[in-house]
């Protein structure tokens, strides 16, 4: 495999005008009626409140009146009756115990929405990832850093991805973010499209929460206009009624002792050309084909699976994984195992080794081993990932 070195454009600013939020962050008088207008817009009238115990609001919102509807390309999906894939289409396992569970569930023909707050869509308006892993030399002041493999096949057309994640905790200080990742992407100039699954420790989108999470990201235009976090904009259709896009976990895996895994797929559905999130045995939800429309004309491009980190002063990276570099010992460092990709018929389908590129930025800090195929434990394609952080 080739080996490539490469920083993404991130951009985070920071507000300098009158409102403070969390003690850093200010918006003028304008920006405030602009902001609030946008909460009226996403925290729809709930049927139901919960009051979660760590902290998150949630309300329980009729399906068909949940953000995501508020896009101008999904008007119509109100009244069409949703079409949930069928068994034989779900894909997933049975080990999503570790998310925190809320004493209350949600009424049927419902879905639990995290109420957004001011702060939120202040932290998150210049808030995006991209991750491009294209030939660009590394610069030592870059501010992310990734260590994974990209898939890429020239005259292949892929259709989604999966794989089964370790989930940790990286310590991550402030306005910085540690998180694992399938990004799977498809266009060209300003108008690629693009989605990022995983999990995440993000300072920068949640304040002073540093508790790991499930995250969503997506844009149809490299992030220039469209696309959000989870659920602070219209596009991304929720119908799981218990895990929510930043679902925290209970437990994370512990250095040299228990590993906890869970498997994150994405894949675009034959029978109804939705692109569906799926962990373990929960559908999350989907991306209607309409906001993704280079994923409609091609399908996917490009995948890629691993670590992804971030730090704003563009100094000092944080951990990334389980903060450990890779030893071949899988509870000692992160890993991605059945590392696949869906054809068009929606199989599932190992990479291959020849279609692949390491790419590992801030080598004395990050590492990435690829295994290949392992048939011990059912793992098949096999990578570790991650470690200390600190200055590139």
């Amino acid at each position: 495999m080739g080996t490539y070195t490469f920083v993404s454009v991130f951009s985070v600013m920071v507000f300098i005008l009158s409102l403070e939020v969390d003690g850093k962050q200010s918006i003028s008088k304008e920006e405030d009626l602009e902001l609030e207008r946008q909460l009226n817009l996403l925290n729809k009238p709930p049927i139901k409140t919960i009051y979660s115990s760590w902290g998150d609001i949630y309300d329980c919102v009729d399906f068909y009146k949940q953000p995501a509807f508020d896009h101008p390309l999904l008007k119509y999906h109100k009244s069409h009756k949703l079409q949930m894939p069928s068994n034989s289409e779900l894909k997933g396992d049975r080990n999503t115990s570790i998310f925190r569970a809320n004493v209350q569930k949600c009424p049927q023909g419902t879905v639990p929405i995290r109420r957004t707050r001011k702060e939120d869509l202040i932290r998150a308006k210049y808030l995006s990832l991209s991750t491009d892993p294209i030939s660009k030399p590394m610069d030592a002041s870059a501010q992310e850093k990734f260590a994974g493999i990209l898939y890429k096949n020239e005259g292949e057309t892929l259709f989604g991805a999966s794989a089964k994640m370790s989930i940790w905790k990286p310590n991550v200080g402030v306005d910085q973010y540690s998180l694992a990742e399938i990004s799977l992407r498809s266009g060209w100039d300003s108008q690629y499209n693009r989605i990022h699954v995983g999990w995440t420790v993000n300072s920068l989108l949640y304040g002073n929460d540093t508790a790991v999470r499930n995250f969503l990201y997506w844009t149809s235009d490299n992030g220039n206009q469209t696309g959000c976090f989870n659920t602070l904009c219209p596009g991304f259709v929720q119908v799981s009624p218990e895990i929510t896009p930043d679902h925290p976990f209970n437990i994370t895996s512990v250095y040299g002792g228990m590993v906890y895994e869970l498997k994150y797929h994405v894949y675009l559905s034959p029978s109804d050309k939705k692109w569906w999130f799926v962990i373990g045995n929960a559908t999350i939800g989907y991306w209607p084909a309409e906001i993704l429309p280079r994923f409609g004309d091609i399908g996917v491009e490009r995948i890629y699976w691993g670590g992804h980190s971030f730090d704003n002063g563009m100094t000092f990276v944080p951990e990334m994984g389980s903060g450990h570099l890779p030893d071949e010992i899988f509870t000692h460092a992160a890993s991605f195992t059945q590392i696949q990709y869906d054809n068009a018929s929606g199989t599932l389908l190992d990479v291959s080794d020849k279609h692949l590129t390491d790419i590992i930025s801030c080598k004395k800090n990050y590492g990435m081993d690829s295994y290949g195929y392992l048939e011990e434990q059912d793992r098949r394609h096999t990578i570790q990932y991650g470690g200390p952080g600190g200055v590139c």
